[in-house]
């Protein structure tokens, strides 16, 4: 019985199904980008005068501010300032305080503020709030009226 245990193994045929390659297609979409644009600028301007009748030393410095005043309970948030010894000039002195126009939300209010100091002293301040841009008249153009501080 040799031929029981024979080692003659037949092999069985495996038919492997074919491999499909699969095959991705990206379809690559060109989008045109805009080019980035410069922030347009505006300008608050006008004047800061005061109602007394005495003339400033010429080291006296004017100091103008354009204000975030939306938060009632917390400090205004300086936009832009500028600031100028008045020299010989008399009052009024015409300010312009330019802001980029992407600093301004439709949503808030802003206010142009002045105060001016002789030997680092306080001497004249608004009192009043001085609406611009985004008040309803879209005001840009503001004469402000300081009064004196006593001292």
């Amino acid at each position: 019985m040799v031929g029981c245990n024979s080692s003659d193994k037949s092999e069985k045929e495996t038919t492997a199904a074919p491999q499909q390659e699969v095959v991705e297609q990206v379809e690559v979409v060109e989008t045109e980008v805009a080019p980035v644009e410069a922030a347009a600028t505006q300008a608050v301007t006008g004047t800061v005068g005061y109602r007394e009748r005495i003339a400033l030393p010429a080291n006296a410095v004017v100091t103008v501010t354009l204000e975030d005043v939306s938060l009632a309970d917390a400090p205004s948030k300086t936009i832009t300032e500028q600031t100028f010894e008045v020299g010989e000039n008399s009052s009024p002195f015409a300010y312009s305080l330019e802001f980029n126009t992407a600093d301004i939300q439709a949503n808030h209010r802003y206010a142009v503020r002045a105060t001016i100091k002789v030997d680092g002293k306080l001497r004249f301040t608004t009192d009043t709030n001085y609406a611009v841009i985004t008040d309803e008249a879209t005001t840009l153009n503001q004469d402000l009226l300081l009064k004196g501080v006593r001292q």
